[in-house]
């Protein structure tokens, strides 16, 4: 998520209370703040890590 951080309302998900607040929604992944992210997004964004 981190490049995400700094975008709209992502901002908010800086905040560990708001990002732990995470749970699946049907085809995506969303938080209490009302921002969501398809996991394809993730996926294809996603760094491997060693």
């Amino acid at each position: 998520m981190s490049p995400y951080l700094n975008l709209g309302i992502f901002k908010q998900l800086k905040d560990p209370k708001m990002f732990n607040t995470v749970r699946p929604c049907f085809n995506s992944v969303a938080w209490a703040n009302q921002a969501d992210i398809d996991p394809e997004t993730l996926y294809e964004d996603s760094i491997k890590v060693d």
